[in-house]
């Protein structure tokens, strides 16, 4: 402790190179949280630039692709009233084709149908003979003719009267039994009274009307064929639809040059727009950028300078008066007690005050 003249000068001293340190450190932290907050800041306008560019090249992208989006769709709209318009007249055309091809076989069943009339007019035939119900169930040939013939005997000997013993107020087997076996009685003699009366009276007209209706049915069958023909047919060439397939092949090429001249818009957009909207972009965002960047720089620097002192500040507190007090005592607390203890108790020694503040503060 030798070259200590002036205890309570050297004790001042070292209180304000601790408060100076203490000053210093405080500045320091303040620093480092701004500098976080700069930092942050600067990260956030950079975020904010490249949202800025994000946005706008995809909302340019978007506008520079809807316009030839609008033409294609329009154009897509216009080919598709064409193939309709091109299906109504290959319609029209199939049908005028087969009404061309089958008048004969139409006017043939006219007049077979008119012949089949005459001929029952002539021979006083009920005229509930003459339809395809009655010839199916008297007069059956052709398959689905067998099929309605089985139906309407199911029907008339098993479900009707099933109906029929339904409604009744009484149940039992017998009254199932009785209701079937007349019923059926009734069915089957009114069926062979109505069939056996026309048929022995008329069998001659029923049975020419029979040959006049199978013709009709062959005709029929023709017809049909020949439609089923004429549909599949594949030669359009007689339909006159060259000048909707002009159109429709005009329409696909306008299609396709507006799809290649959209890809090629898009790939200049990619390749050349796309930069220059981020370079204005980045241009209306450089002055903020730049003054935030400088401020980082300004705290940077200047947290740089408050470590430098700091640091300078410690070697000064170790080398001058770490080795006469010890480290732990160069605090504002402990400074301020030793210079109350030597000036309250006159002690002129700084061992000695060292050692009272222990022993009071033990």
């Amino acid at each position: 402790m030798a070259g200590i003249v002036d205890y309570k000068t050297f004790l001042q001293q070292a209180r304000v190179e601790v408060l100076t340190l203490r000053a210093l450190e405080a500045r320091r932290d303040q620093m480092l949280v701004e500098q976080r907050q700069s930092n942050r800041s600067l990260e956030n306008e950079k975020k904010a630039m490249e949202d800025d560019i994000r946005l706008t090249t995809k909302t340019r992208r978007e506008e520079a692709a809807s316009a030839y989006d609008k033409q294609i769709a329009e154009t897509e709209g216009s080919l598709k009233e064409v193939k309709s318009s091109r299906g109504s007249a290959k319609g029209e055309g199939i049908k005028a084709r087969i009404d061309a091809e089958t008048a004969s076989l139409r006017d043939e069943n006219l007049e077979l149908k008119e012949q089949v009339n005459i001929l029952f007019k002539k021979y006083f035939v009920p005229s509930f003979c003459n339809n395809w119900f009655y010839y199916a169930i008297y007069y059956p040939k052709w398959a689905e003719e067998y099929l309605v013939l089985i139906l309407s005997a199911a029907v008339g000997l098993l479900a009707v009267p099933g109906i029929i013993y339904r409604l009744l107020p009484v149940k039992g087997i017998l009254w199932i039994v009785l209701v079937y076996v007349i019923f059926d009685l009734l069915f089957v003699g009114l069926f062979g009274l109505v069939g056996g009366y026309i048929r022995e009276d008329h069998i001659t007209p029923l049975a020419k009307g029979r040959e006049l209706r199978d013709q009709i049915r062959a005709n029929k069958k023709e017809i049909r064929s020949i439609s089923r023909r004429i549909r599949r047919d594949k030669d359009e060439s007689a339909y006159d639809l060259g000048h909707y397939d002009d159109q429709i092949a005009q329409l696909n090429q306008q299609i396709s040059d507006l799809t290649a001249r959209k890809e090629e818009a898009l790939n200049t957009f990619d390749a050349v727009t796309k930069n220059i909207i981020a370079d204005e972009v980045t241009a209306a965002h450089q002055e903020k950028l730049k003054e935030l960047e400088n401020l980082c720089s300004r705290k940077s620097q200047e947290l740089e300078s408050l470590e430098t002192a700091i640091g300078e500040k410690n070697r000064l507190l170790d080398e001058n008066y770490a080795p006469h007090l010890g480290r732990e005592f160069l605090t504002e607390e402990r400074l301020d007690a030793l210079m109350e203890i030597m000036e309250n108790r006159h002690i002129t020694s700084l061992g000695e005050a060292l050692s009272e503040y222990w022993q009071t503060h033990a």
